[in-house]
């Protein structure tokens, strides 16, 4: 493929113009030389159509010609075209993850005498140039608590196997790198990389077969083992180093950073997540991470081969080894005569003994919870889960909990210390403890997620079973409100042993069932939250932690003993409505004695879960964004009042329509009083892997996170913004909600233009994720998730989730005061977030490609509908460049711009063909054989754009 025509005189253009000529030989390879001249056709002709105005209205004739053309493509010549730019934009997507990596380690080397902006280290210091007193910070640190949690919302198009292709190419292009690599090696590189390119281009893009749930779990654990492990005592170390440089001795760096993860305990709408999963699921992560800590273990005794005299080892590691003696013999005398002047590899050796006992243990569970129902191969994994049977003395000798091997590494560090090997004793050694103060034995929490009405309705089944309540369902909320909290109270269990329930309640109960029994074997922190979707009112709270009680998880105070819970469950407001009432909504939990018995066990700590994706399709951009800013206001206030410390979690997608953008642009816009330090969130399908799958790229994203998380909960102000701005934008939320329900709710022709209008039947057929694309049968938008409602947007450059309404929104607040909303943008962090991520979703949105969507929808619909989505995009970057003092759109992220103005022309062929497909599709009758294959072709085109936008849901 020919390269882009832009100047290439850095090094990101000139590795672009070389994996261009070497796209281009492999296509001359495979599909010969007429194949690469169509390829260059088309690139040459949606260039001439963007011509000198990179954002035109429309592709007026000359677009409508190549649509035309495009129709009378065979499908082989549409799948060569899709292959061509897709493959294209893996390369490029690869070469600007290494241009990014380059600038991060030039900025580094430039940052050698001071911290670089938006780290740790900036993060300290600053806090001591603003006057933080160390009592102040010790404070924050020890209440301090950061989470990222990785989902399996299906937002990740690529398979496992390009996306590893990949990962191969990009070892390649590293060793170009090389400022030794004389002309034949770099010749010979060349060669592998097209050797790897072709490979790429003879691999099936697509998946054959959804992923199941494990497929989802072991991805999900790929992070941890190549990026996060090696990250996380990387950002300890330069916490502990600022802190030193700033404050002097006395401040510790507590475990302020752990990690969650959705991904085999997400059940909300998945019936594939079963408690059997779940299970499987939490010993998956115990296996992982014990296989990690035995490779760290060995690193360890290899690098500590420090000589000790028998007579001069230290008094309390003398005693640790006798212990480990008298229940290890046989082993003790193996390391004895290996090891005898080397106590530490002796310990490490007795360490090992234990770590391997508690994997085999493991393993053994791990076959008992293998699941037959799952089509899943259990030798697709098992070469990488040492399935060894458990040894007659493995319980005795095994760690139980990570606390115990702690304790044996804490007990090198200080021995290693007091002998003057401090040096050693802060290295490695302190590496593995903070490992296991972040990861412990689970690797990562994992959640729980159960809809509402599934709890409802099995609580409901168990009721009428037990004799309590004939129809729980029928019961107004208040009276369901008042028999749960009774039943709470109540010592007389409502679940007979042997009692027969439908599939669906015996399921609920199984997974609280399997959440008791993972706490006693594996301890409660594997996984100790319980979310439940869509909550509304008390009652949904209640139901799972009266299922909790049945289980043995949750105990109220009773006979002079305080309560105790095991369990923390998390409301997760998610529509308007919830959002308007969540804080009375937790008044009323707050003040039920039930419910404070919880909280007090649970050391007076509530965590919250905020909905930005469903909310946004509910009520729109603008209105959503308000209202989740009032609701964690009022949230705060709520607990405030009931001296209750809040946790939120925010559900954020990766797409500015589901709460994306800049996370720490998002974190010091968030609400006074809301942060204190603690902050869960979400990270979502290509966000996930645009984030994490390079260690470096990993630890940026979290000194910048936890740089944001303590600058801005230090910073955070007790006034909130002046009363004048609230009213303001008070006002503009309810004219952006306005518009955008006229459009999305109120028009009774708006779904079926979206159906026509955009590539919505594709993306629900995609086989990019185990969980379905609806929650429940129906047309409404209601029913449909927001993950496809965003991709959907997304690929037909709408964009309109990301902005639709502003323009609407802020005309009024133009018209009669422009210069209140400049000054808001300037000096409140909410509003210039908000008016700036609508700006990054407008100008990668483009309105000459929507039109040729629109062209797919009747003819009576498109003049009215789309019409006014144009005319509110015109609106909408009206008021973006007047409130923001700008001239284009994105004129202040110049790389930005840069990046979407050059990828336009090479996406524009994608969307082109997938036009045409979608076309052909709907005149074709489904089902055929011919309807399948442009089925196929479509999906495969869904990738080419998701790869070109680098963005999908």
């Amino acid at each position: 493929m020919t390269p882009p025509d832009p100047p290439t005189e850095d090094a990101l253009g000139r590795e672009v113009n070389m994996l261009g000529r070497l796209l281009g030989d492999v296509i001359r390879e495979q599909e010969g030389q007429a194949g690469f001249e169509l390829v260059e056709e088309y690139r040459a002709a949606t260039k001439a159509l963007r011509g000198e105005d990179p954002r035109p209205a429309d592709f007026g004739a000359d677009g409508r010609r190549l649509l035309e053309r495009t129709d009378r493509l065979s499908p082989a010549e549409a799948r060569l075209l899709v292959r061509a730019f897709t493959a294209y934009f893996h390369l490029v997507n690869m070469a600007e993850e290494r241009h990014r990596l380059r600038v991060l380690r030039r900025r580094l080397a430039a940052a050698a005498e001071a911290p670089r902006g938006e780290s740790v280290g900036a993060a300290i210091r600053e806090a001591k140039a603003d006057g933080v007193p160390p009592e102040r910070l010790r404070a924050l640190l020890a209440e301090a608590r950061v989470e990222p949690v990785f989902t399996a919302h299906p937002t990740e198009a690529r398979r496992r196997t390009v996306l590893a292709k990949l990962r191969r190419l990009r070892h390649l292009a590293d060793c170009l790198d090389d400022p030794t690599l004389g002309p034949r090696p770099r010749h010979d590189l060349h060669d592998r990389i097209r050797e790897e390119i072709a490979s790429l281009w003879l691999t099936e893009e697509v998946h054959r077969r959804a992923p199941t749930v494990l497929d989802e779990v072991r991805n999900g654990l790929y992070y941890f083992e190549e990026s996060l492990w090696a990250v996380v005592p990387r950002l300890y170390r330069e916490l502990e180093r600022a802190l030193f440089e700033s404050y002097g001795p006395g401040l510790e760096a507590p475990p302020l950073l752990r990690f969650g993860s959705w991904v085999g305990g997400d059940r909300d709408g998945n019936p594939n997540v079963t408690a059997r999963i779940t299970e499987h699921t939490m010993r998956l992560h115990r296996e992982t991470a014990l296989s990690l800590y035995e490779r760290d273990l060995e690193d360890l005794q290899r690098h500590l081969s420090v000589a000790v005299e028998p007579g001069r080892v230290g008094e309390r590691l003398g005693a640790s080894l006798e212990a480990d003696a008298r229940v290890m013999p046989e082993l003790a005398r193996s390391l004895d005569e290996r090891y005898h002047a080397e106590p530490y590899r002796r310990k490490i050796g007795f360490m090992l003994a234990r770590l391997r006992g508690a994997r085999r243990l493991n393993a053994e569970r791990l076959r008992a919870t293998e699941d037959p129902d799952t089509g899943e191969d259990p030798e697709l994994w098992r070469g990488a889960v040492r399935l060894e049977a458990p040894l007659p003395g493995d319980a005795a000798v095994a760690y139980a909990r990570p606390e115990d091997m702690k304790a044996d590494v804490r007990l090198l560090r200080e021995d290693l210390r007091a002998r003057g090997a401090a040096r050693l004793a802060e290295g490695a050694v302190r590496d593995l403890e903070r490992r296991l103060d972040v990861f412990a034995f689970r690797l990562a929490r994992l959640d729980f997620r159960e809809h509402s009405s599934a709890n409802a309705a099995a609580m409901a089944e168990v009721l009428r079973q037990a004799g309590v309540e004939a129809d729980y369902l029928a019961l107004p909320e208040e009276g369901r409100a008042a028999l749960l909290a009774r039943e709470l109270g109540n010592p007389r269990p409502l679940v007979a042993a042997h009692a027969a329930f439908s599939p669906e309640t015996a399921e609920v109960l199984a997974l609280f069932a399997t959440i008791a029994r993972a706490h006693a074997e594996l301890g409660a922190d594997c996984g100790d939250v319980y979310i439940i979707s869509m909550t509304a009112g008390v009652s949904d709270v209640l139901a799972p932690l009266l299922f909790a009680k049945e289980y043995g998880l949750f105990e109220p105070a009773r006979d002079g003993r305080p309560a105790t819970s095991a369990l923390e469950v998390v409301p997760l407001f998610e529509t308007i409505e919830d959002l308007h009432r969540c804080a009375d909504l937790m008044r009323a939990l707050f003040a039920l004695p039930v419910y404070r018995e919880h909280l007090e066990a649970r050391g007076r700590r509530q965590q919250i879960m905020l909905g930005y994706s469903d909310s946004n399709k509910d009520g729109g951009f603008v209105t959503a964004n308000w209202e989740l800013y009032r609701a964690q206001q009022a949230l705060a206030e709520a607990c405030q009042e009931a001296e209750v410390k809040l946790l939120l979690f925010h559900g954020r997608g990766g797409a500015i329509g589901r709460g994306g953008g800049p996370t720490n642009r998002a974190i010091m816009g968030q609400p006074p009083g809301t942060l204190n330090g603690r902050l869960r969130l979400t990270e979502q399908g290509e966000v996930t892997f645009a984030r994490y799958a390079h260690p470096d790229i990993a630890h940026r994203h979290l000194e910048q996170t936890l740089h944001a998380v303590l600058l801005g909960s230090l910073r955070a102000s007790s006034q909130g913004p002046r009363p004048e701005w609230r009213r303001a934008v008070e006002a503009a939320a309810e004219e952006g909600h306005r518009a955008y329900r006229r459009l999305v709710h109120d028009d009774p022709d708006f779904v079926r233009y979206f159906h026509q209008a955009s590539p919505i039947d594709l993306i629900t057929d995609l086989r990019i994720g185990s969980r379905p694309a609806k929650r429940k049968g129906g047309d409404r938008i209601e029913d449909l998730r927001a993950i496809p409602w965003v991709f959907s947007w997304t690929q037909s450059r709408h964009g309109l989730p990301g902005w639709y309404g502003l323009g609407a929104a802020l005309a009024p607040l133009l018209a009669s005061d422009p210069a209140r909303l400049a000054e808001m943008y300037r000096e409140w962090p909410f509003f210039r977030s908000l008016i700036d991520n609508a700006q990054l979703s407008l100008g990668r949105s483009d309105m000459a490609v929507a039109s040729l969507y629109d062209g797919l929808a009747d003819p009576g619909l498109r003049p009215r509908i789309f019409a006014r989505v144009r005319e509110e995009w015109r609106a909408t970057e009206r008021a973006i460049l007047a409130v923001a003092g700008q001239q284009a759109l994105l004129e202040h992220s110049p790389v930005l711009s840069r990046s979407i103005r050059l990828r336009n022309p090479y996406v524009d062929p994608l969307n082109f063909v997938q036009v045409s497909l979608l076309g052909r599709l709907r005149r074709l009758d489904a089902p055929s054989p011919a309807a399948e294959e442009v089925r196929r072709l479509g999906a495969l085109s869904v990738n080419g754009v998701a790869a070109g936008l680098q963005n999908t849901g």
